[in-house]
């Protein structure tokens, strides 16, 4: 179903004011997203007349609602008023825009050494999702030498992407990795790494090995990752489970399982992502994926509330955030009750769902609930 989101100027109002609740930013972020697929689909449509008339629409800056997104979402990222959690939810969303005139906006983050690491590293991610040669000189300049540790691999794993998309390392569309159909990957996310083909011959154990192996590649390790989550079932999620309670190599690593353990959203998650929350001395760019990946599994909702509750006073910003945000969401869009009318909020009815189902982009996964995919970007 299509969701009706908000007006345009109430997102924008919601963004410029960073002491409004989090997870009202937060859905104001992913309507925005929402915003600029409806635009852009729709300039694909017209045709003969129309189509003229909507290129003389284009050459006004005024109502160009995907550079207004962008241009929101920018200015959201470069205000440190709203947090590390959610700025870096801004960059993300403009890594999936894929967007080139977003590459600045990114740029000038991932630059700045004194800005926080999990911003900078949600900047580079996405500069590598946009894909553009234009970014390769901000990327080197990082990945040699930045001091986070979690940044220089990050740029270093985004130049490698970048190495192997620009060599011709893609089928068809943009969208669509190197690897056979029953690898390709059933999400809609701009994923860091392609998984790789060989591994279609490899048992999902055998795969966790190269996923674990702190002395291979990290481009490596990330093919496999995403191999296993295309691949999904517990086997898989078990694999992804030891790399990340186990994994002493990379944060950046362990992070990035956690947020695939939430696009699976496989009830034998929780235990894994559970060990990884409760981890005082973890990275907080793990713990927070780790919550909300908890978030996102609907099956075991009552036991992963139960663990979210306890998180709501940690000692770290980004790690309570991302608790709130989870709770409120599930809360607001209502696990289950995909018949019931929501409240009214800035003139706009949505229906409710679960929050992991919401985080809005245009190709949802029709679960029971028949719903937008999400930040973990779930796609039918």
């Amino acid at each position: 179903m299509m969701w009706e989101a908000p007006p345009l100027s109430s997102l924008q109002s919601t963004l410029a004011d960073p002491h409004l609740p989090i997870g009202m930013r937060m859905r104001a972020t992913y309507f925005l997203r929402q915003e600029y697929d409806n635009y852009t689909k729709n300039l694909d449509a017209p045709t003969g007349s129309d189509a003229d008339e909507r290129k003389k629409d284009d050459d006004e800056d005024s109502d160009d609602i995907s550079m207004i997104v962008i241009s929101t979402l920018a200015k959201g990222l470069a205000d440190n008023r709203h947090g590390a959690l959610l700025r870096h939810e801004f960059a993300y969303v403009l890594g999936q825009l894929r967007d080139q005139r977003a590459i600045s906006a990114l740029e000038h983050t991932l630059l700045n050494e004194a800005d926080d690491t999990m911003v900078r590293h949600e900047c580079a991610e996405a500069l590598g999702a946009i894909g553009s040669s234009q970014s390769i000189p901000s990327l080197e300049k990082c990945a040699t030498n930045d001091e986070s540790v979690e940044v220089g691999e990050t740029c270093r794993l985004a130049l490698d992407f970048l190495s192997w998309k620009l060599n011709g390392g893609k089928e068809g569309d943009d969208n669509t990795p190197i690897a056979c159909a029953c690898m390709l990957s059933p999400y809609s996310s701009v994923d860091p790494a392609p998984p790789h083909p060989k591994h279609e011959a490899l048992s999902s154990e055998e795969i966790g090995i190269i996923l674990s192996d702190g002395r291979a590649p990290m481009f490596e390790r990330f093919r496999a990752m995403f191999s296993l989550r295309n691949r999904g079932g517990s086997k898989s999620v078990k694999e992804l489970g030891n790399a990340l309670v186990m994994d002493k190599s990379s944060a950046l690593l362990r992070h990035e399982v956690a947020y695939v353990l939430g696009q699976i959203q496989h009830p034998d998650s929780v235990e894994y992502l559970e060990t990884s929350l409760r981890r005082q001395n973890e990275h907080r760019m793990v713990r927070h994926e780790s919550a909300e990946a908890l978030g996102a599994i609907e099956e075991r909702w009552g036991e992963c509330e139960t663990i979210l509750e306890q998180f709501l006073n940690d000692e770290d910003d980004v790690v309570r955030e991302s608790c709130v945000v989870a709770l409120d969401a599930a809360d607001y869009w209502g696990y289950g009750n995909v018949d019931k009318l929501a409240e009214e909020e800035d003139g706009a009815l949505a229906k409710r769902t679960n929050f992991s189902l919401h985080k809005a982009g245009s190709n949802g996964k029709a679960s029971s609930a028949s719903v937008l995919n999400n930040h973990f970007n779930i796609s039918g």
